[in-house]
């Protein structure tokens, strides 16, 4: 039996209401649980335990003494009281007679009597598990709506990558010789997917700067920082003066915020265009 099933049956194996097989089931598998897993069924077995004193406490009526007592005097005096007389012969027979006949005693009707406290946990408790059974509903469908969207954007990038109109340009490392990045080129829309891999993260001080590279200028094009693993994406929108006269791209690194123009000579990505 899986963590999933224990965790469902958690409320009915609190109050008991579990056949024997299952409960064994579900006891081998808390044996094998982790710590938190076990502490989660033990908290449904406190609240189990705990709804009985929830309940308002109900004390018998003052005169039940009164008429317990007076109950027990009339059963008493409607008791019959054998006496020894004498009897004559045949009476005595006939009464040896009547010794020998086993008297017949209806059985007593055994009602179940469920005592009320009862009722109201088992309804508390059914009350709890359908509202944590909803809400792991509720979160589930918010988890899948989120993993589809996320899809979604997925499956738009990937098209956008092989469209027939897209550009897949390699950018190297040369101060970082271990860098990589690839650019998507959409063609069709002017934009830049850069998929960064392996640049080391840059100093406290210091960011990378990407550059559109033309024949007159160095233009701007975006400040950023890696992750620990040196990765980062950027989605950029080519500006029509980068688009005149566009030969090339490259990586500096420059102070932090950036800079008008390159301060340095070395290039830590760079790629011809």
């Amino acid at each position: 039996m899986n963590w999933d099933e224990v965790k469902e049956l958690a409320p009915l194996y609190a109050i008991g209401a579990l056949d024997a097989e299952t409960s064994r089931a579900v006891e081998a598998s808390l044996r094998q649980a982790t710590p938190d897993q076990q502490r989660a069924i033990a908290e449904w077995c406190d609240v189990a335990a705990l709804m009985p004193h929830a309940l308002p406490q109900e004390s018998p009526p003052a005169s039940l003494k009164a008429r317990l007592f007076d109950r027990i005097s009339v059963e008493s005096q409607e008791t019959p009281i054998e006496t020894a007389t004498a009897e004559s012969e045949a009476e005595q027979d006939a009464e040896r007679v009547a010794r020998k006949v086993l008297p017949f005693t209806p059985k007593r009707r055994i009602e179940l009597k469920i005592p009320r406290w009862s009722l109201a946990a088992a309804t508390i408790l059914m009350t709890l598990t359908c509202s944590y059974l909803l809400w792991q509903n509720i979160h589930l469908k918010l988890q899948n709506s989120a993993m589809t969207g996320e899809l979604g954007a997925l499956k738009r990038e990937v098209d956008d990558i092989v469209s027939p109109t897209t550009r897949i340009i390699a950018m190297a490392g040369d101060a970082a010789p271990q860098a990589n990045a690839r650019i998507a080129w959409d063609t069709k829309t002017q934009q830049w997917f850069i998929y960064i891999f392996d640049l080391p993260a840059p100093p406290s001080d210091k960011d990378y700067q990407l550059w559109y590279v033309t024949k007159d200028a160095k233009i701007s094009a975006a400040v950023f920082r890696t992750d620990a693993q040196g990765r980062t994406v950027l989605r950029l929108a080519l500006p029509p003066k980068a688009l005149a006269g566009l030969a090339a791209t490259a990586v500096t690194l420059e102070p932090k915020g950036g800079s008008p123009q390159p301060t340095g000579d070395k290039f830590y990505l760079k790629a011809a265009l």
